[in-house]
């Protein structure tokens, strides 16, 4: 009974997580699923079962997205991306996980709000909205510490484009990237290794049918229902953040 369980709640939260990976919900699903892992098996078990799939799922992604990639606008903030994954390496041991969460849960819903204010008002500006230095070393950080790089990335993207085909792209390669930056050191502190790789690739097919599925449904929204969407569930995720900062503190 109790590995049936086990394996309902492990393939429950790699389905939301790749549907998730897909660039539906703005990196909501996947908050929720890192956090339902992390409370029922620990947050270094959480991790050793999704890097394979985040794998699995970033390969499907950026092959379902391959049309809409800007590369130039990619390759550009990658640098500062492993910039942020090098300061969480170092920091990883030091930094208070829940202050983080509640910084970078303010911060999002903060930019959620000022983005509606402006596109409203049509003469607001909004300081470091399209600064790929600074939201590309937090996407790095935060991937690195809190799984949750997802919220950054939607920020500096939607700053950029207002089309969700290009916007998708954009965050699926750039998750990929950093999932590739974050594999080096997650061996070094001895977070990952070859076997548990191997163990939670059993799960792939799950991770397979979840970003099909995410890439589905974003193919039948509108552009406008996209965003309002994303926005959604940044607003979900960013107030899941702060909460479990504040209990953990």
């Amino acid at each position: 009974m109790l590995e049936f369980s086990y394996y309902l709640i492990v393939s429950f939260c790699i389905l939301l997580f790749a549907i998730s990976k897909s660039g539906f919900s703005g990196g909501g699903l996947a908050l929720i699923s890192v956090t339902v892992l992390s409370i029922t098996y620990g947050p270094l078990t959480a991790i050793a079962i999704l890097m394979p799939m985040l794998i699995v799922c970033d390969v499907i992604a950026i092959y379902l997205n391959r049309k809409y990639y800007d590369h130039q606008v990619i390759w550009s903030m990658a640098p500062f991306s492993l910039l942020g994954v090098v300061a969480g390496t170092i920091l990883f041991k030091f930094i208070s996980l829940s202050l983080i969460s509640i910084f970078i849960g303010s911060i999002s819903l903060t930019y959620v709000y000022l983005n509606y204010m402006a596109k409203k008002s049509k003469i607001m500006k909004i300081p470091f909205y399209g600064n790929k230095g600074l939201w590309g070393a937090l996407a790095g950080f935060t991937s690195f510490v809190l799984h949750s790089g997802g919220l950054p990335l939607n920020i500096y993207y939607m700053s950029v484009y207002n089309q969700k085909l290009q916007f998708v792209a954009g965050v699926v390669f750039s998750i990929a990237l950093i999932n590739i930056f974050k594999l080096v050191p997650y061996f070094y502190l001895d977070i990952l290794n070859i076997q548990s790789l191997l163990n939670y690739l059993l799960f792939s097919p799950v991770a397979v049918i979840g970003v099909i599925l995410g890439h589905w449904m974003n193919s039948k929204l509108s552009d406008k229902s996209f965003f309002a969407i994303i926005n959604f569930f940044i607003v979900v995720a960013s107030l899941r953040l702060i909460y479990l900062g504040i209990v953990d503190l």
